[in-house]
């Protein structure tokens, strides 16, 4: 009968899992995120880029500088994070809406349009619609869209605000209001 050795196991034991955790973490850290983070700080539109990658979570937040063309400009963006990380991130976008509240309630105002026009997938007519609400409260408003997002940019003098909505999945109960899945 053979004894086991306790204090030489688990100390070997803790060093492997050592080891594996922190080769995840230098792994994950100077050789995922620090790369992206610098490839999409060479974008002149972008401002700042955050990455979360916690376990199954993976976001990235990118300020975002006033564009020309969001639609254009996320895509880009997207491109980049998806080919570095896989399609399983959220990409969030920030832009300095919190400095102009007209910007804000023009959103409010036009988004009961943007949702019923999604749902019921009626896009000429919604876009007609924002850009005529939008230019009546002063404010520039842009809405384009791809295979899976409804983009809107509203930008008024310095100030601008973006939304990146995806239509495909959105679903409407009155009960409990309009959400993304």
């Amino acid at each position: 009968m053979s004894r086991i050795r306790w204090v030489p196991m688990v100390v070997s034991l803790s060093l492997t899992l050592s080891l594996l955790f922190g080769g995840w973490e230098l792994y994950r850290n100077f050789g995922l995120v620090a790369p992206l983070e610098e490839q999409l700080q060479a974008n002149a539109a972008v401002t700042d880029v955050q990455t979360v990658v916690s376990g199954q979570v993976r976001e990235v937040q990118i300020g975002l500088k006033k564009v020309q063309d969001l639609q254009t400009t996320y895509e880009g963006l997207a491109a980049t994070v998806h080919e570095a990380m896989g399609d399983a991130v959220a990409i969030d976008v920030t832009d300095n809406r919190k400095q102009d509240q007209n910007l804000q309630d023009v959103y409010r105002s036009i988004q009961p349009t943007l949702y019923e026009g999604i749902s019921k997938g009626e896009f000429p007519e919604m876009i007609a619609k924002v850009e005529a609400n939008t230019k009546a409260a002063g404010v520039d408003g842009q809405i384009s869209m791809n295979d899976k997002y409804v983009f809107v940019q509203l930008e008024k003098g310095d100030h601008y605000l973006y939304e990146i909505l995806p239509y495909n999945s959105v679903t409407g109960d009155p009960l409990k209001g309009v959400s993304a899945l």
